[in-house]
């Protein structure tokens, strides 16, 4: 017969003494987080009357609706294997046929059953709770001679908890305990600091559970957030108490749907453990400051704690920090009170470090992503990203590595989305993707306005404006409130996972301040699209131009490579290689020319090793390599090893930035710059280069697209390789990959705001597209050895070197000129090749050549 197996926490010792020697009725007063909750829930489901082991009906009762729904989840937790039915939120059905029952006393109705168990926390917070006892809960026991387990803290004599355990004292059928806080073994360290700068009256009631005649005075930190305030409750009541935002009112009662998302953030570290709240959202809708004040929240509601707030960089940070963080302390005083300096002092005259800032128990640290900054090993509790789409998925993980110590390990990030799959929207697809469904005030269909824009908003002839409408072809009602709804997941299981995501998408039609109307008119009025739906509708956006290669167009090459023959081979010599390098793991892509002119991929691979250049002195040998170009990070020392032993045939590509001559710039060239003069020969790197990177990618990225493909590919499926995915091992055909990585490459051209220049780039779009940078490596390695003008080409005038012999070097510089000329007596001039239109265009580099320019390395005789 199987067994169910299911977890509890071991009792302390304090626990084990109070379970061992119960009565039928119990009252316990014991100090703050002394262990009162876990002791009930040991009482409701393992004790000798619980769910497991007794076989009459058991409840819970809690003083609040929020303190009931972290009951329930705790058990539903611990009872998972063992439920058979979740009958509704009030009902678990277990598989022994037994039954688990959850009231709340602030909004308790007729009770009708009858229990052989019951457990009521938080007693003393239960308005009345004397008569709740004697009229209804006692009598919930009469049938079955039930037991009950009343917990509670001590907050003075004058309340009916302490009514219930004084008289318990004087009856024989009851067990009154008394503990503190101390007797608790696990006791967080935060609670022995809190109780070590309390008052004494204070100090007695809370954390020793003792009974006084008057009330215990709250704390500052405790007048801030009240006993079992939620973020959504505080912000409520602050801003009926002053808190302004950029110099306004704050107010959530025209934003229901944003209200939702502030009710999203945890109250109790329970809540928050391993927890991220991802929100994608459109520009303008006040996401920064529900992060502030949620940040504030959660510093001050789980001190200590050290709370991390990251942006792109530096100076972002420090605007933040004085801009936006700062005025809105100011304006919640008891916070503000809080606010001390690096050595711990309230702060006087002054608001402290820019950088960090103190606010009683938490520390709020203002950093950035990329950087030194993010090799900073601070330890941190809470975390939240702002501008994620400035962001690397690299450096946000590894950020996130800041809370593997806490007890906390809460995550909150958002941001305007930029392209589809990478930077928030990586983390939105990975969450449980909520989004606003808006009703239909006349057939109440329910709807997201985005599914259906721009259909989701028409012009309205009699009130002369723009209004949303219902998405239903039948009614087509106009929606005025575009708030009125629910949101809807579109992946809960998600948050089921080990790492819960709550991923929120939302967008402008949200916002009360924006009409229909601004969205319509910036929606055709837009000349960046991907602007309009970053901006306005929250959305990824990918403009197909930008990614130059699709899969029709591997197709082709792939069509073009079996008609002429293109297999892939074990061994060659004097091919090409490209490798892009990344820790243990390198890319290789190979290629040869074939007589045309054309090139031909004969080898491709990824390399798992803890030395993949080893693997690469292989592929040098087994090819008869000619050129190898390998970038230089992030391993440089393996790279230089491995160009060292390969001379003059592995260059280093050392930089990716623009050149303003060319695309490329080779190392042994005599033209050297200002700071390589100032370096002796003997010691500086000859067999190095610089690249645009933009222009060598755009041209390698041309020899796919082109009506005739420029570089052929073998059978897809004919070279087959151990590829490791998400850290599982398989066996997959490798070259489909590549062509993935190839659509995953877009070339991008931004316009500075500042300059209003436009600034080009490379992008990676969702992945790291390794094997779109081998390739372009391979091509450059090509140009080295069928060099002409398109690439610079050393000048070998004035240089006085040793000569190498052909063994040693592919092209050495001293016949660059002479080869030149032989292309030239070959006729391989620009007026001669299929890549150059009637008007002088090139359509394989993307510029205007003369007829008489020596031909490039994709020349193709008309």
């Amino acid at each position: 017969m199987s067994q169910l197996k299911i977890r509890l926490p071991s009792p302390h010792p304090v626990q084990k003494k109070m379970l061992d020697k119960s009565s039928r009725f119990n009252a316990v007063a014991m100090g703050e987080q002394g262990g009162k909750t876990t002791l009930g829930i040991e009482v409701l489901i393992a004790s000798k009357r619980g769910a497991l082991s007794g076989g009459l009906p058991v409840a819970w009762f809690a003083a609040t609706e929020d303190d009931l729904a972290l009951v329930r989840r705790a058990v539903m937790r611990a009872l998972d294997p063992f439920i058979r039915k979740r009958e509704n939120s009030r009902l678990l059905e277990l598989k022994n046929g037994n039954s688990i029952y959850f009231y709340s006393l602030d909004k308790l109705k007729d009770v009708n059953e009858q229990f052989g168990l019951i457990v009521i926390d938080d007693a003393r917070k239960v308005e009345g709770f004397l008569d709740i006892w004697t009229d209804v809960l006692r009598e919930t026991l009469r049938e079955h001679a039930g037991d009950a387990w009343i917990l509670s803290g001590a907050f003075g004599k004058n309340n009916d908890f302490y009514r219930v355990w004084s008289d318990g004292n004087k009856s024989g059928d009851w067990s009154c305990w008394q503990f503190d806080s101390f007797c608790n073994p696990h006791l967080p360290e935060g609670v022995a600091v809190d109780a070590n700068n309390a008052e004494a009256l204070e100090y007695q009631q809370r954390y020793c559970a003792e009974f006084h005649d008057v009330g215990m005075e709250l704390s500052i930190a405790q007048r801030i957030i009240l006993p079992n305030e939620t973020f959504y409750e505080w912000c409520l009541r602050l801003s009926l108490t002053g808190l302004k935002v950029d110099g306004k009112g704050f107010t959530l009662d025209d934003r229901p749907a944003m209200a939702w998302i502030y009710q999203q953030i945890p109250s109790t570290i329970e809540e928050a453990f391993k927890r991220v709240l991802v929100i994608m959202k459109c520009t303008q809708v006040g996401f920064t400051i529900m992060e502030m004040l949620a940040v504030i929240y959660l510093g001050i509601k789980f001190g200590p704690a050290t709370v991390g707030m990251f942006l792109p960089d530096m100076n972002l940070a420090g605007f933040k920090s004085t801009e936006r963080f700062m005025p809105i302390v100011r304006t919640i005083p008891d916070v503000y009170k809080l606010m001390k300096d690096s050595d711990n002092k309230v702060v006087k005259g002054g608001d402290g470090n820019v950088r960090t800032r103190r606010i009683g128990n938490a520390l709020f640290v203002f950093s950035w992503t990329s950087g030194r900054a993010t090799t900073e090993s601070v330890p941190m509790d809470i975390l939240s990203f702002d501008e994620v789409q400035e962001m690397t998925l690299e450096q946000m993980e590894k950020t996130k590595e800041r809370l593997s110590g806490s007890k906390v390990r809460y995550a909150l990030m958002g941001s305007t989305a930029k392209w589809p799959d990478a930077d928030i929207h990586y983390w939105y697809k990975r969450g449980s993707q909520f989004r606003f469904h808006t009703e239909c005030p006349h057939c109440h269909a329910r709807k997201p306005l985005d599914d259906y824009f721009p259909s989701c908003i028409k012009y309205d002839v009699f009130s002369e404006r723009h209004r949303y409408v219902c998405a239903e072809i039948e009614c087509g009602g106009w929606i005025d409130d575009p708030q009125r709804g629910e949101w809807l997941p579109d992946n809960i299981e998600a948050e089921s996972e080990e790492e819960c995501i709550r991923s929120v998408h939302f967008p402008q039609f949200l916002s009360p301040t924006i009409s229909p109307g601004d969205i319509i008119f910036a929606y055709n009025n837009a000349t960046d699209m991907q602007n309009f739906f970053n901006r306005k509708l929250g959305k990824p956006y990918l403009d197909p131009t930008q990614v130059p290669v699709n899969l029709d167009h591997m197709k082709n090459c792939v069509n073009a490579g079996r008609l002429a023959g293109i297999v892939w081979k074990s061994r060659a010599s004097g091919a090409y290689m490209g490798i892009d390098q990344m820790g243990n793991f390198n890319v290789v892509v190979i290629k040869e020319r074939l007589p045309d002119g054309r090139q031909a991929v004969i080898h491709v691979e990824e390399i798992y090793s803890e030395d993949p250049f080893a693997r690469c002195d292989e592929l040098m040998l087994s090819y008869g390599i000619a050129v190898c170009v390998v970038e230089i990070n992030p391993n440089y020392n393996e790279a230089k090893r491995f160009a060292n032993r390969h001379a003059g045939k592995v260059f280093i590509c050392n930089s990716f930035g623009s050149i303003v001559e060319g695309m490329v710039q080779w190392g042994d060239a005599p033209k050297i710059d200002v700071s390589d003069r100032r370096t002796d020969e003997q010691e500086r790197d000859r067999y190095t280069l610089k690249m645009d990177q933009y222009k060598c990618m755009q041209v390698s990225m041309a020899r796919f697209t082109a009506p005739n493909p420029l570089c052929l590919m073998p059978d897809p499926q004919g070279l087959v390789q151990e590829v490791v995915d998400k850290g599982q091992k398989m066996m997959v055909a490798v070259l489909p990959r590549m062509f993935h990585h190839f659509t995953k490459t877009a070339l991008v051209a931004e316009k500075d705001a500042e300059t209003n220049q436009y600034r080009r780039s490379v992008k990676k779009v969702g992945i790291d597209p390794h094997f779109s940078y081998a390739n372009m490596l391979c091509d450059v390695a090509w140009a080295r050895s069928h060099g002409t003008s398109t690439f610079i080409i050393p000048d070998i005038a004035a240089v006085n070197r040793v000569a190498l012999s052909p063994e040693s070097i592919a092209v050495p510089v001293e016949i660059t000129a002479v080869m030149e000329q032989m292309q030239i007596s070959r006729e391989e001039v620009c007026g001669r090749c299929v890549n150059r239109t009637e008007n002088g265009f090139c359509n394989e580099i993307g510029m205007r050549v003369n007829s008489g320019d020596p031909g490039c390395i994709a020349f193709i005789s008309i």
